[in-house]
């Protein structure tokens, strides 16, 4: 349900198709939430019939007509309900790569720190992508009017990479200690 309210957010900051969508949610949000295209499209239709976008479909000769949605006084609304009244619940951590380090006593040290080795490789990356976008989209820390939540969310993503790899490098630590012993 929070990725009708990602993109309600985007579609209220400027008019997108779902292509447009897609890239802009890969950009600002990839560091704490993901979709799939498909599930952006199904998710953009429903919007749609239940009157929380609109959208206009432009014709074109070089390529299939695209749709450029916007968001409704209704999805607006329904937005800012979400934003303000939603309960805060405790966050809810699924994260399919500590799922398999609970379970790294079915497998040898050594392959247990070559899996660390290599998710401290992908978390790398993607800090340093994360910086990137960051330094290119805020220099030195500033940002527009309508950006205050992808520079605190971005900020977050730079945080919990670093906070990963610091993990990653003490679960290394733990791991040859005990393969030591």
């Amino acid at each position: 349900m929070a990725l009708r309210y990602a993109l309600l957010g985007l579609l209220a900051k400027n008019e997108a198709t779902g292509y447009e969508l897609t890239q802009q949610f890969k950009e600002t949000v990839i560091h704490f939430w993901t979709a799939h295209h498909t599930q952006i499209y199904r998710e953009l239709l429903k919007m749609e019939e239940e009157g929380l976008t609109h959208s206009k479909t432009v014709q074109q000769s070089d390529y299939p007509d695209k749709k450029i949605y916007t968001i409704t006084d209704k999805g607006f609304a329904q937005l800012l309900e979400w934003m303000l009244n939603k309960p805060v619940n405790v966050p809810k951590l699924k994260d399919d790569l500590l799922l398999r380090v609970s379970m790294f006593h079915f497998i040898p040290t050594e392959r247990a720190i070559d899996f660390l080795e290599k998710s401290k490789e992908h978390h790398q990356m993607g800090l340093m992508m994360t910086k990137k976008w960051q330094e290119e989209n805020f220099p030195k820390g500033t940002y527009g009017e309508n950006e205050l939540g992808e520079y605190l969310t971005s900020e977050f993503g730079i945080r919990y990479m670093e906070s990963w790899l610091s993990w990653c490098n003490w679960a290394i630590k733990v791991l040859k200690k005990k393969g030591e012993s």
